[in-house]
């Protein structure tokens, strides 16, 4: 191990690249080729999908207010409440989150495990960020006098919020027990395109429903019921980021320490939407042509992969696009200690200079 001093500097380690093989840069590249092509392909379908018609035909067309210069907010005129499908999606999602909170309550009782429970009670409080995003985003949800949780941002929300996020508490929570197999990076983009797609039938059968929440504005990627540059703020913000948290510092959240998930995963959510929604939230809040509007819904979903990427690596210690990679082992080790799984994975993997 070479050594370099520095008068008057501590002591510390940093890691050097290592020279990767050829079958490595080969397998890289290959992977890299296939989500771009990926991209390509849905590029492509959202270009032909909107190009032959959208939005719904029963959504208000774009009128930008005198004063906003923004689309108004609708009103029940607009949109109907329907009691009966928000009673039905509040029973099957709140049961949907009541199953998933047993489940974790069960490794506590095993394992002495909170980590799996404060992540799957921390969805409940992304009802906080999830009225900033509907109002800049443009989500409105009918109004009942009858159905009144609570008001925020001036927006009245109804129990269907509560109940929605404490179901989706199964999407962060499932991530997280998927991280921690350490499985190879390829099978963690796999396992993210299957949340995408879940979470897209999710959220197309509840919109379908009628009567619980529409989206109204100049939403790009408008496929059917769900504009889908959602798809991957919220399955990133929900899932993704809050699971990759939870594993880097899983050697830290013990017990009570868990309990910081009540606040990394609406942070979560908030950061990724801030990171990859902004192109589709410009579009949304204004009248621009078709193109423009597309063009900011394939910008987010760019970005997502990107964000995905850099989560795989910053968080988890993969190479992101070596679909051979796995994440570093975090479970025994103490936070002074160089990630790593093990002495000579470490030397294989990273020669070290100390400064």
């Amino acid at each position: 191990m070479s050594r370099i001093t520095t008068m008057g500097s501590p002591a510390m380690t940093v890691p050097k690249p290592r020279q990767r093989s050829a079958a490595e840069r080969a397998r890289t590249r290959t992977f890299a080729l296939s989500l771009l092509a990926f991209f390509v392909v849905l590029a492509a379908l959202d270009l032909i999908i909107t190009g032959l018609g959208s939005p719904p035909s029963y959504v208000p067309d774009v009128v930008l207010n005198e004063n906003t210069g923004v689309p108004p907010v609708p009103t029940n005129a607009d949109f109907p409440y329907d009691r009966g499908h928000n009673l039905w999606a509040i029973v099957l999602l709140g049961g949907l989150g009541l199953a998933g909170l047993l489940l974790c309550i069960r490794d506590i009782v095993k394992k002495n495990d909170w980590l799996p429970f404060f992540a799957s009670l921390g969805t409940v409080v992304i009802v906080v960020p999830e009225v900033f995003v509907d109002i800049i985003g443009m989500v409105y949800y009918p109004v009942s006098d009858g159905d009144h949780a609570f008001d925020l941002f001036g927006r009245q929300m109804g129990w269907f919020i509560l109940a929605g996020w404490f179901g989706a508490g199964a999407f962060a929570v499932s991530t997280l027990k998927v991280l921690l197999t350490r499985p190879k990076a390829k099978h963690v983009w796999v396992f993210m395109g299957v949340t995408c797609l879940s979470y897209t039938i999710f959220e197309e059968i509840l919109v379908g429903f009628g009567g619980i929440y529409h989206y109204y504005g100049n939403q790009p990627m408008w496929w059917h019921e769900l504009p889908i540059w959602w798809t991957p703020c919220n399955a990133i913000g929900c899932a993704l980021l809050p699971a990759a948290v939870a594993y880097r510092y899983q050697h830290l959240l013990k017990g009570w320490k868990a309990s910081a998930m009540l606040l990394v995963v609406p942070a979560g959510v908030a950061a990724a939407y801030a990171i990859i929604g902004m192109p589709s939230w410009i579009v949304v809040n204004g009248d621009y042509n078709w193109f423009v509007t597309e063009l900011a819904g394939l910008s987010t979903w760019a970005l997502a992969i990107a964000l995905t990427a850099m989560i795989l690596n910053v968080f988890l210690g993969y190479e992101p696009f070596d679909p051979e990679s796995r994440p570093w082992d975090f479970s025994e080790t103490d936070d002074a200690a160089v990630p790593g799984e093990t002495a000579a994975v470490v030397e294989a993997h990273a020669a070290r200079v100390t400064v």
